[in-house]
């Protein structure tokens, strides 16, 4: 607690003042002290009603605003949807687009196929060294034959000869062999287009049957080969862009019997 003034103490302090007060001049006026609003209820009440307007304001833009979400919303995920199916869409369209030209390369390899082994096998029949044989056999019959049996036939003799030289392989496999060269360039040219657009053929013959990549025409009877493996491939098929453009048609050995369950 603080101690008690004592009288005199004050008495001192306010003569003093009055000493003060004396000597300054009458005609100065006190400096005015700023005016402060006084802060009554009445003030109070005008501020909170001022920021209860402000805050209903607030929240009705505030509602205003969320309906408005709330009404663009469903249209948001709308076009979101949309966005998103448009790549499967496309890249569908592109497919059924690009799908004849795939269809043709997969039917030009298949054909360029189908005719490289035909020209193998007329080339194999025509160089058949049985010609030569034919020949010596027919020189070796004329030089048996008399002086004047040789002259009365010489004329069919040589006849036959150009006959026989006319079926042999000598001009027949230069020919050939420039046909299958061709054949073999315009298969690696047809290889490469079809690497670049992802067409490959499905290798069938000696596998096992895919359901999923080959269709079996016919189920041939055969105990020297395993059950359900491919042993002909009657129409190729392909793939294309990892997905199946032609299924493989072939003939298969039937599939092994189900076991019988224990009794």
């Amino acid at each position: 607690m603080t101690e008690p003034v004592d009288d005199e103490v004050l008495l001192d302090r306010f003569r003093h003042w009055l000493r003060q007060a004396r000597a300054e001049p009458l005609d100065q006026e006190p400096p005015v002290a700023a005016a402060e609003p006084e802060v009554g209820l009445l003030r109070l009440v005008e501020e909170f009603t001022a920021l209860r307007h402000e805050v209903k304001l607030q929240t009705k833009g505030s509602r205003g605003l969320q309906e408005q979400t709330e009404a663009l919303l469903p249209a948001i995920r709308q076009a979101v949807e949309q966005m998103r199916s448009v790549e499967p869409r496309e890249a569908q369209a592109a497919w059924a687009a690009a799908k004849p030209l795939a269809e043709a390369l997969a039917d030009l390899d298949e054909a360029l196929d189908r005719g490289r082994a035909q020209l193998e096998k007329a080339r194999q029949a025509v160089t058949d060294p049985a010609g030569d044989e034919r020949v010596h056999a027919l020189e070796k019959l004329q030089a048996g034959q008399s002086w004047l049996v040789r002259r009365f036939t010489q004329t069919y003799h040589r006849a036959a000869l150009e006959l026989l030289g006319q079926n042999s392989h000598a001009p027949s496999r230069p020919l050939f062999d420039a046909l299958l060269e061709g054949y073999s360039l315009i298969q690696t040219r047809l290889r490469r287009a079809m690497d670049a657009e992802q067409l490959r053929p499905i290798e069938a013959l000696g596998r096992p049957v895919d359901p999923e990549r080959m269709t079996v025409l016919e189920v041939v009877h055969d105990s020297s080969r395993p059950p359900a493996v491919v042993v002909e491939e009657v129409r190729r098929g392909y793939t294309w862009r990892n997905r199946m453009l032609r299924y493989a048609e072939v003939r298969a050995t039937r599939a092994a019997a189900p076991t019988p369950p224990p009794p």
